[in-house]
């Protein structure tokens, strides 16, 4: 899934351990903030969501605010246990081929109407269908068949074993059948229930102001009870440090996603607040559109890897709170993560020595040229991030001094989604993760380019795809292990990106947020708990 913004704004994993990283520090006063509803959670975000229909989504933003109005069959206990949903149970076959899943009586609807089979196997049939679009359609190629026994029941065939099955398949959102039903599925997309939906879940949208603030309001029909907080107003904030006063003056009660710099900043200049820092599944990137001369060479790949000094953007930029990324698994991936891959330490002594290799010499400009071609791309990436800019501006400098020119465009950050999405761009600034599986079908096999999948770069090879599909097919972990260390290990040397840091997820909470760490969810950190959250005074 790509990240609500890029590598400086870890925002989503699911795989970490909180204990007691939100203890509340001791020291300061807290400022009583101004015409305050005592009533709502105000929450300072970096990006907006672009939708809340999840068939045609796969940024961060998206999915935070879609867990908090649609609801999956299986969802996730801290250990990343899968637990009940909207299903009450689910049993397979001693095959895994055939799996059987009963669901919860009495959950309604947002507008009122019964939650029942037919929303299952609606969406289900609706993400198969290629005509829909929806983006993870690939991952879930395997699941044959889906159908009713009874209104709440629902069995699933399968064409192969599969290891995500539970983690990915019962935990993809259902959407009401009621309502989009009879829309054909080619023409999902066009739809209003991106703007205006219906769910299962804790909350409403009452109200959306694009790049300004997105209100939530409670569900009198959500069937797990109340929930604490009436109200969330999610703010759009583009400006750090207007974050960063928005937290110190009272007028937030807490930022989502803090990068290194605000959050040491908060830490030191306001006490009083409370602090998250766990690490992330998200692996921090620059994305390489592969059909674009020059980045089609896994040398200049390369090269352009060795001589990007990240160690010294990270003890600058980042204040030494990030690590030097290897690979699409990062280390919060404890399991699967292998540390022993290919390193790309700065060397540009060896980054120059591949740029002659592939035959790029240096012009009169310093500028290296192949065929009258120059080595010149354009780096995309969101704006409204000062961190992000400089992250920009670093990688160019050091792309200078090799003799590739690099400009760089910053877009609105819908704008920035849909040219990633539609391999509409040379390079952009990025990152990838989020899952507590190691599985990166969509996102690196051959077969998943736009339209189909997340492959945006036409990233391409067969070991790799050898090692996906059998990943996918072999419900053995240990022997599931041998294929995602050899996916790690020949991706660290024929790059499908150049890799750029593994990061934190960091958040500030006001004092007034009344929170149970061991309650929070290992899916989207705080946001999918949300009904356990309390405002006091």
């Amino acid at each position: 899934m790509r990240e609500g913004g890029f590598t400086t704004l870890p925002a989503l994993v699911r795989m970490f351990a909180l204990s007691a990283a939100l203890a509340l520090a001791v020291g300061g006063c807290v400022p009583a903030g101004a015409n305050r509803d005592p009533e709502t959670l105000v929450a300072v975000e970096s990006a907006d969501a672009t939708s809340f229909n999840p068939l045609f989504t796969n940024d961060t933003q998206s999915t935070i605010v879609q867990s908090l109005v649609l609801e999956p069959l299986v969802s996730f206990a801290p250990g990343f246990k899968p637990i009940p949903w909207l299903a009450a149970s689910w049993q397979g076959t001693p095959d895994g081929m055939h799996w059987d899943v009963r669901l919860r009586r009495g959950v309604h609807w947002s507008d009122g109407a019964p939650f029942t089979s037919k929303d299952v196997v609606w969406t289900w049939k609706t993400m198969l269908d290629p005509a829909t679009g929806f983006l993870y359609q690939g991952q879930f190629a395997y699941v044959k068949d889906v159908r009713a026994d009874g209104p709440y029941a629902v069995h699933f065939d399968l064409s192969a074993p599969n290891a995500t099955f539970i983690t990915y398949a019962l935990n993809a959102p259902i959407l009401p059948e009621h309502v989009l039903g009879a829309i054909p599925d080619a023409q999902q997309r066009s739809t209003s229930f991106g703007q205006h939906p219906i769910g299962t879940g804790p909350y409403l949208l009452q109200s959306w102001q694009h790049d300004d603030r997105l209100v939530l309001v409670r569900n009198s029909h959500w069937w797990h009870g109340d929930v604490s907080i009436p109200r969330i107003e999610m703010r759009i904030v583009l400006n750090d440090q207007a974050r960063v006063e928005a937290m110190e003056d009272g007028s937030a009660d807490f930022y989502d996603g803090a990068n290194s710099s605000d959050y040491l900043s908060l830490k030191r200049d306001a006490p009083y607040l409370r602090f998250v820092h766990v690490p992330t599944l998200y692996a921090g990137m620059i994305y390489l559109n592969e059909h674009v001369p020059g980045l089609d060479d896994n040398r200049v790949r390369q090269a352009m890897l060795y001589g990007w000094d990240r160690k010294d953007m990270i003890d600058g930029l980042f204040h030494g709170d990030d690590l030097i990324g290897t690979g699409i698994l990062t280390p919060a991936l404890a399991d699967w993560y292998d540390p022993h891959v290919k390193q790309y330490r700065y060397d540009p002594q060896r980054a120059n020595a591949l740029l002659d290799e592939a035959g790029w010499h240096r012009g009169s400009d310093s500028i290296r040229v192949k065929d009258g071609r120059r080595l010149a791309f354009e780096l995309m990436m969101p704006n409204g991030n000062v961190l992000g800019q400089d992250e920009a501006a670093e990688f160019q400098a050091d792309m200078r001094a090799l003799g590739i020119a690099i400009s760089v465009e910053q877009l609105d950050f819908s704008t920035y989604l849909d040219r990633t999405n539609t391999s509409k761009f040379e390079m952009a600034l990025g990152s990838w993760g989020g899952a507590v599986d190691p599985d990166q079908y969509t996102f690196l096999a051959c077969s998943q380019t736009p339209p189909a999948g997340n492959n945006s770069m036409f990233y391409c090879n067969k070991r790799v795809d050898h090692d996906l599909v059998m990943g996918l097919r072999t419900v053995n972990e240990s022997k599931r292990r041998a294929y995602y260390d050899d996916m790690q290990r020949v991706t660290a040397e024929n790059l499908p990106v150049l890799w750029g840091t593994f990061g934190y997820y960091r958040a500030v909470f006001s004092p007034r947020v009344v929170v149970d760490t061991r309650s929070l969810s290992p899916d989207q950190y705080a946001w999918l708990n949300i009904w356990h959250w309390r405002l006091g005074p």
